[in-house]
């Protein structure tokens, strides 16, 4: 009975905050039809720095990396630098033929002796070689594809508050029509969670900002210090800088396409890491200020309920096992909300992702099906933090 009603109470605060999120966003919608629409552009747009850090990359998805941030169409000046993390494969040899063309963009390359066996670690060692002009750092993966104007939506969505340490995009898995496990992880980063996070964005508590393709003011970086101490640099930085009382902002029109995972066995490693991650964020973030921590802790429960209690096992649950009206009832209305939240962010990304009246019912089915396939690896993974595993990369 104890596991009913403490079964019960998780999935209950799990359905107020998905609850919350769609009277807010109904809310939103009213506010935003009577107001006028007002203009992000920006008179003057800042110094981008952009680090790619690239070790052992394929060579054709690095060079489309890299000729996606030349054809950016930003309006302020750029510097990219390109950080090998040791590479030993053919990717230098590649990427040294191409830097020999005339190229719109200023490109340096920072090259490491030695594999540092952490994204982290690469991207600290790019930090002393920024311009002394560089107003905002933004992060690309070597797997990543941002669109032209993605870099501009990220930028805007930065500076539309003092208060926005960080801004990200819409990170979508690319290769969606390639298999069935493609698919499972294009909507479930196109579904609710895309939801979820405009509206964290709109309060200002976006609690993860996806290392794929991040944006940092460069004063903060400096204030805050880098991303070398984790294992998942991008969550564990983004907490950092709520729990000292910044904002992260959302853009969800700046869109970028990175590799997924092709594999089990590869989505596992990721996931267990990213799990891992969760938990190694909330230390940090409460190790600096309890109270502010506090007001995040809704968000990761909220996580901690999809990764660790999937709806649909909860269903189950209440069907077969406990034989619970009321646990039954919570996780169906729990998935209904879900369901809602789906709908919603497909709706909104339709033009720009090209989705059709298919992926409105896909959505819902993929996600209710990943929630499930992810769970051994979120429980390992928080396993690992829990039990002070040595922290290793995992997936490079």
């Amino acid at each position: 009975m104890l596991s009913q009603f403490v079964l019960t109470g998780v999935v209950g605060f799990s359905t107020l905050i998905l609850f919350a999120c769609l009277i807010f966003l109904a809310g939103w919608a009213c506010y935003r039809l009577l107001r006028r629409p007002s203009s992000r552009t920006l008179s003057q747009y800042p110094f981008v720095s952009i680090l790619v850090p690239f070790y052992n990359e394929p060579e054709d998805s690095f060079l489309t990396t890299l000729d996606a941030i030349e054809r950016s169409d930003y309006a302020g000046p750029i510097e990219v630098l390109l950080v090998d993390d040791g590479s030993t494969n053919s990717t230098p040899a590649a990427l040294a033929l191409w830097l020999r063309e005339p190229r719109r963009k200023q490109y340096r390359l920072i090259s490491r002796e030695r594999n540092g066996g952490a994204k982290g670690l690469a991207l600290d060692a790019a930090l002393p070689l920024l311009s002394p002009d560089s107003d905002v750092v933004t992060v690309i993966d070597s797997d990543t594809v941002i669109l032209p104007g993605a870099l501009r939506a990220a930028v805007e969505a930065l500076y539309s508050s003092p208060r926005h340490a960080a801004a990200c995009g819409l990170i979508v898995p690319a290769g969606r029509h390639t298999s069935w496990l493609h698919r499972l992880q294009f909507y479930e980063h196109i579904g609710a969670l895309a939801a979820i996070r405009y509206v964290q964005s709109k309060i200002g508590v976006v609690n993860v900002v996806a290392g794929a393709f991040s944006l940092h003011r460069t004063k903060v970086i400096r204030e805050l210090g880098g991303w070398g101490e984790w294992l998942v640099e991008d969550i564990a930085w983004t907490w950092r800088a709520l729990a000292h009382g910044y904002s992260i902002a959302y853009a969800p029109d700046a869109v970028a396409y990175r590799i997924c995972p092709t594999t089990l066995g590869g989505l596992f490693r990721q996931r267990r890491r990213w799990a891992r991650g969760r938990l190694e964020s909330f230390r940090v973030a409460w190790g600096i200020s309890w109270p502010r921590t506090m007001k995040m802790l809704p968000w990761w429960l909220l996580w901690a309920q999809s990764a660790l209690v999937p709806t649909s096992l909860l269903l189950l649950a209440g069907g077969l096992i406990y034989r619970s009206h009321h646990l039954l009832a919570v996780a169906a209305l729990n998935w209904l909300l879900m369901a809602v939240l789906n709908f919603i962010s497909v709706l909104h990304s339709r033009t720009r992702l090209q989705l059709g009246p298919l992926d409105l019912l896909l959505v819902s089915v993929c996600n209710t099906v990943i929630d499930v396939l992810l769970l051994p690896a979120n429980v390992v993974g928080l396993l690992d933090e829990l039990r002070g595993q040595r922290k290793s990369w995992m997936t490079r």
